[in-house]
């Protein structure tokens, strides 16, 4: 009889682990359990299938290739985040578009922070160039090579240096970020023309490495929304509408300073390389490429000022009376000083623990600049005036 009774029981016992077996994991049409080894079927991808297939599409991107460019090939290449080892685990690859005809732009960018000081922050820099073009009447390609045996921190692609061509350097950028320095967690692309402070920056992303967006995209900066697309022809960004036939274009970051992270980078890329080209690079790849891979844009528009004289009455108030600045990012208004000035002023403002602007005393209330116009664009002596900015 207790035999019975065990057998009796062990066959309910069976019965009910047969049943949630059966009904507790989904099936295919045919009947198929679609938690075992899913890829068989081909009816189904999980989540981590479908991150495989996304990064095996990132492989996939053509190192000869530019967006429609091919037989892309680096002028003047540069492994410096291969060279020494302590580059292997960098926070952050600053990526600097620059004109090749810059030389004293990137002067200052060095002489207000050097490599050896961003790189004790977790930051490396790199200017990105063009081909010299032919009505380039300054500068030789001996003294750009020169500079890169100096410096060690340019890359040249072969394509020649031109408005048309802008889309071209900006993935040159990342193209290299993301297969020559993947040990850098994120991207920061900015034009030499900017100044930024590389202390906040430095802030910002060590709090965003605390958390788990290496696990998401990232697209930070100032967002552009609504913005008509241009059908005037004797305007510089006059765009047909062959080129694009919309009449807005997607929301899209400013190129002047935008962050991204690896993940981020690499699927743009990969995504420039199919598909339609357009050659206004911010619109391009943070707006219609980021939009064809739905990819968040992040606003970070509170850090930057469209005027550089903001910036002038920042240097001044940070000497006179240690306040903090309320911009991290703006132009330099064609004065190369400016980067270094604003960059060394920050530097002895964070080591002496400036104070936040008093209510009342904004830039907006306080800033009074000297307007500074050229008599013709290349000569002559700045008409100098004070103007109250708004």
């Amino acid at each position: 009889m207790r035999k019975f009774q065990r057998f009796l029981t062990s066959v309910v016992a069976f019965g009910v682990l047969y049943g949630v077996y059966r009904y507790s994991f989904r099936t295919d049409s045919e009947g198929n359990y679609l938690f075992l080894l899913p890829g068989e079927s081909g009816r189904s991808q999980s989540i981590e299938q479908r991150a495989v297939v996304s990064d095996e599409r990132e492989k996939t991107v053509d190192p000869s290739r530019l967006a429609n460019l091919t037989g892309f090939e680096y002028v003047i290449p540069n492994d410096i985040c291969k060279e020494n080892n302590t580059f292997s685990e960098l926070l952050g690859v600053i990526l600097v578009t620059s004109y090749v005809g810059h030389d004293e732009v990137r002067s200052a960018h060095r002489q207000a922070i050097s490599q050896q000081k961003l790189l004790s922050m977790g930051l490396l820099r790199i200017f990105s160039l063009g081909v010299i073009p032919p009505a380039e009447r300054f500068i030789r390609q001996v003294a750009i090579e020169a500079e890169q045996r100096l410096h060690g921190d340019l890359i040249q692609g072969n394509f020649v240096e031109a408005y048309r061509n802008l889309t071209y350097k900006h993935l040159m950028s990342l193209q290299w970020a993301t297969q020559h320095c993947r040990g850098a967690k994120y991207l920061i692309k900015m034009d030499d023309d900017i100044v930024f402070d590389p202390f906040y920056i430095q802030n910002y992303l060590s709090d965003l490495n605390q958390g788990d967006e290496q696990q998401s995209h990232l697209l930070a900066g100032y967002v552009f929304r609504s913005k008509k697309v241009i059908r005037l022809q004797a305007n510089k960004w006059y765009v047909s509408r062959t080129e694009f036939p919309g009449d807005v274009y997607p929301p899209y970051l400013s190129g002047w300073l935008y962050v991204a992270n690896q993940k981020t980078a690499r699927a743009l890329v990969a995504e420039s390389q199919v598909g339609s080209f357009f050659w206004i690079d911010d619109t391009f790849i943070t707006g219609v490429l980021a939009q064809r891979l739905q990819i968040p844009l992040t606003a970070l528009n509170r850090w930057f000022s469209s005027n550089s004289e903001f910036l002038d009455c920042c240097i001044r108030d940070m000497k006179r009376y240690a306040y903090q600045c309320d911009y991290y990012v703006g132009p330099n208004g064609g004065n190369g000083k400016l980067i270094m000035e604003f960059i060394q002023e920050l530097e002895r403002c964070y080591d002496n623990a400036c104070y936040q602007r008093p209510p009342g005393k904004s830039l907006t209330a306080t800033c009074v600049a000297e307007y500074k116009q050229q008599i013709n664009p290349d000569h002559g002596t700045a008409m100098i005036s004070q103007m109250k900015l708004k």
